[in-house]
């Protein structure tokens, strides 16, 4: 006589946002907002973000536009504005559907404000890693790749470096890729080929099923080839190299892309400015091994400049610690700091115009009470 099996994790049918990357915390994001409400919701993920409208996936492809709701904590703060790897509350009017509510984030990519009074952008949201390429034909640029790192730290995905076009590099390549590993401290680094196959079947095992990845990099660092290759299809179009070794922008707009072993990317644009997030835990995750020595110092208030009992200018006096690298920690962590002090002062001015409308529409109520 047969029996059922006992494994009843192997019966239940897979969730039919699986392959979206949906999951426990995200379910529960769906349920405080969906349940109880007046209206049938149903969850969706951001494939790309359009000026008052998105492509959703819920698991087919659609679009959908902002409710009014929505679209007005949008135009108050376009941090909260739907962006790609959201996830989101729909429901269906008439033959359109609407965008209720953006559900709580989670490994959020965060573009600084560049303006004085503006404010921060959602680059990606619900980010499990961040893949940063580096062209070994360009430099690299290890400054950039710091604040790059700085950019991913903050998030809370976890960074993973590829030095792509490994076969441009030539002999150079064990160079190359001991340099940008000497300031990835806590992140993987693979020298990979989209041409040759070079790496790839090692970077292709850190894409676990249902993690979303996002790409990070400039342009003409070959982030779409990369991607192709993983993908073993075109998945984004890829663009020439002008003269001047630097790419043009192939991706415009914000796109996720299912992986073979059902990880999933968001490409987004090339990222010309990078300013660093006010959150300090970025740039001190980036420049763990400089804080490691400025816990050493005599003086725990040590500016690392003169005073006796330095450890942070001692290993820069015996070699242990590069004075480039030095410089660049003392630049991030000011504008850091200037960063956070400018948002700072951009909630308080508009708490400030919050408390004045207030109070004016307080006065203006007093006065039709009184018949004024």
């Amino acid at each position: 006589m047969s029996h059922p099996s006992t494994n009843t994790s192997e019966e239940l049918p897979a969730h039919p946002l699986a392959g979206l990357g949906w999951n426990a915390r995200v379910e529960a994001a769906f349920d405080a907002v969906a349940l109880g409400g007046p209206d049938v919701l149903l969850p969706a993920r951001v494939s790309e973000a359009r000026r008052g409208a998105v492509g959703v996936r819920m698991p087919n492809h659609e679009t959908a536009t902002l409710s009014p709701t929505v679209r007005r904590a949008a135009e108050a703060d376009p941090f909260t504005a739907p962006t790609s790897g959201d996830w989101v509350a729909v429901r269906r009017s008439g033959d359109t559907w609407l965008v209720e509510a953006v559900l709580e984030r989670s490994g959020t990519l965060v573009r600084q404000g560049v303006a004085k009074d503006s404010h921060d952008q959602a680059l990606a949201a619900n980010v499990d890693a961040v893949l940063i390429c580096e062209a070994a034909d360009q430099g690299p640029n290890v400054g950039r790749l710091e604040r790059f790192l700085s950019l991913a730290w903050t998030s809370g995905a976890a960074p993973v470096v590829a030095v792509t076009k490994a076969e441009l590099a030539g002999d150079r390549l064990p160079e190359v890729v001991e340099l940008v590993a000497s300031v990835t401290t806590g992140a993987e680094v693979h020298a990979v080929s989209a041409h040759t196959g070079l790496g790839l079947e090692a970077l292709a095992a850190q894409l676990r099923p249902g993690a979303t990845w996002v790409l990070l990099g400039t342009s003409g660092a070959g982030k779409s080839s990369l991607l192709n290759a993983l993908a073993g299809r075109t998945a984004m179009e890829t663009g020439e190299i002008r003269d001047d070794r630097r790419g043009r922008h192939t991706t415009t707009h914000r796109q996720l892309i299912p992986m073979p072993g059902g990880a999933l990317f968001l490409d987004i644009p090339g990222v010309r400015r990078i300013d660093v997030p006010g959150d300090g835990t970025g740039v001190d995750r980036t420049f763990s091994d400089v804080n490691e020595l400025a816990d050493r110092c005599r003086f725990r208030d040590c500016s690392h400049g003169t005073e006796p009992g330095c450890a942070v200018r001692a290993a820069v006096d015996e070699g242990e610690l590069d004075s480039g690298r030095l410089e660049r920690w003392f630049r991030l962590r000011r504008e850091a700091e200037w960063n956070r002090s400018r948002s700072d002062a951009r909630v308080r001015a508009e708490r400030r115009k919050e408390w004045k409308r207030n109070t004016r529409e307080g006065r203006e109520a007093g006065r039709l009470k009184r018949g004024h």
